[in-house]
């Protein structure tokens, strides 16, 4: 790895992996599960799997990126004895994660375009009845059409679409330093208008009705086995575990930098974002008295339920409205932005290492390629297009991937060794050092998490089979399944075309000295 090619400090490490971590699925999604599965019920089930599940295998990422000094492919190469095949497995979680970044951009294209007429929505909402301000986007500026035909083109969406993809660039092309500075307004700015919506929401009558909806579980969830493997699944996706962001991030550490303190820190802050969105969404939609339209899908919450809140959110004020609206979603369009930079720099980075190339004269490319795939976006097919490649790209790739990290995680044998690195640089709290416990992690990351995810992959295939999904075939083949098969022939084509990176880069000598004490760090380990 590039030495210079580092964070300047734990502070932009952690804020560039909370803006990899929160996004719209915390702002949107995550809210829609809320109140699907009894408020308070999933919160509870959602926050122990994150505490058990997610902050292990969070804290193995980022020290596997420390210890190996770059992304996924050297990280799962060096995991595995058989280093091609770790290589590409490596390579499909960069790759997917490139599939990921075009359709978060054509998302921020959306927001970005809502963002922008939502003042006059605001100012003709009097003349408008509800529906016809859910249906605004989609029927007024997109002209999308159900069954996905490609018959027109919206102007506006393209160029905001194109507008994210610069933003996008911006962001990337400073490396490390530039991804941290960016990530300060793009998580700061989304958390402070969050507040101040939820603050307005709980200014209603009825907030404390939406709160009660929101913290006090129904105990009765608890027993549906839904609950659960949803909550597992969101833990996973959410905070962007298995998608090659945080080995990368990790290998940009600062020196000396405590791993579990920083976990923990982007652990609470991917929590209480949710919570916050939460709270956002059910007092507004409580106060606007549309509670009813809370919904899991966090495209349909976005462009067709908060427009409707949002056009009321100040009663007959269309000034403030349009005012808290065009916020609102700017800061969803700051979320989707960083997400996507993250989702990017996850195969900008191994990529450039392994091929020698410029990496700004790589992100460039990466950003007008990416920009040309997501003009079906601006499409009458997008919503189609979107639901179709999200589902696959988003959800069963990522399936896939966070089971095969888990396996070669566990059986690599490493996983004490992982500990260590976790612990290195461990801060002293009353003269004892605060360190992660060695047999809870391991159990977490050798037994627990592999077992946890194969019986959510075993359930997803049985709902699959039993119910599957109603997509024209045409549209499943071309946004879906392709887009599944691509990931896999690139990943091996990338792993088996590997040099000599692949076994562990001599610049781990920084990594092996702790504490004053010099030691085999998990890189040299790795080769014996």
């Amino acid at each position: 790895m590039n030495m210079s090619e580092r964070f300047k400090s734990k502070s932009g490490f952690i804020f560039a992996s909370i803006g990899a971590a929160v996004g719209l699925g915390n702002a949107l999604r995550f809210p829609g599960l809320c109140a699907k599965y009894g408020g308070g019920s999933f919160l509870l089930v959602y926050f122990v799997a994150l505490v058990v599940l997610g902050l292990p295998l969070l804290n193995a990422e980022i020290a596997l990126g420390r210890a190996f000094k770059g992304g996924a492919p050297v990280c799962l190469a060096g995991l595995s004895r058989r280093k091609r095949a770790g290589a590409c497995a490596g390579w499909a979680s960069a790759v997917n994660s490139v599939l990921t970044a075009v359709i978060y951009a054509g998302l921020a294209g959306w927001i970005i375009c809502t963002a922008v007429t939502v003042v006059p929505l605001c100012e003709r909402a009097p003349e408008l009845s509800r529906n016809e301000i859910s249906d605004y986007f989609f029927d007024g500026v997109l002209s999308a059409r159900p069954d996905g035909v490609i018959d027109g083109l919206s102007l506006p969406v393209l160029g905001c679409i194109a507008a994210a993809w610069a933003a996008m660039f911006f962001c990337l092309r400073g490396g490390a330093g530039t991804l941290a500075k960016a990530a300060r307004f793009t998580v700061i700015i989304p958390v402070v208008l969050l507040a101040l919506m939820a603050g307005r929401g709980l200014i209603y009558e009825n907030s404390g009705q939406a709160l009660s909806a929101l913290f006090i579980p129904d105990l009765s969830a608890l027993k549906a086995p839904d609950l659960w493997i949803t909550a597992l699944g969101q833990v996973f996706f959410s905070l962007s575990v298995a998608v090659g962001v945080m080995p990368v991030y990790g290998s940009y550490l600062p020196a000396r930098t405590n791993i579990f303190t920083c976990s923990l820190v982007i652990v609470a802050a991917d929590f209480l974002v949710s919570v916050l969105a939460s709270a956002a969404l059910f007092t507004t939609l409580y106060g606007c008295g549309i509670e009813d339209k809370i919904g899991e899908s966090g495209i349909i919450t976005a462009f067709a339920v908060y427009p409707v809140a949002i056009t009321r959110l100040f009663g007959d004020n269309a000034a403030l409205n349009a005012v808290a609206g065009a916020l609102f979603y700017s800061s969803l369009a700051m979320m989707s932005v960083q997400s996507a930079v993250s989702m990017l720099e996850a195969f900008l980075s191994p990529y450039a290492e392994e091929t020698g190339k410029n990496k700004k004269t790589l992100a460039l490319k990466a950003c007008v390629i990416g920009g040309v795939c997501s003009v079906i976006f601006a499409t009458t097919a997008a919503p189609l297009a979107v639901e179709i490649s999200d589902k696959f790209v988003n959800f069963y790739n990522v399936l896939a991937l966070c089971l095969i990290e888990s396996l070669l995680i566990a059986r690599s044998g490493k996983t004490a060794d992982i500990c260590d690195e976790v612990n290195k640089f461990a801060p002293l709290l009353r003269g004892k050092r605060v360190a992660v416990s060695l047999k809870p992690f391991v159990f977490s990351v050798k037994f627990l998490a592999p077992s946890t995810l194969v019986a959510f992959c075993a359930a997803q295939a049985v709902t699959l089979v039993a119910s599957p999904p109603t997509y024209p075939q045409m549209h499943a083949l071309v946004f879906g399944a392709a887009l599944s098969l691509a990931v896999a022939v690139c990943a091996v084509a990338l792993g088996l075309r590997g040099n000599n990176r692949y076994s562990h880069s001599s610049a781990c000598a920084s990594a092996c000295l702790g504490n004053g004490e010099e030691r085999r760090c998990l890189g040299h380990r790795s080769r014996e």
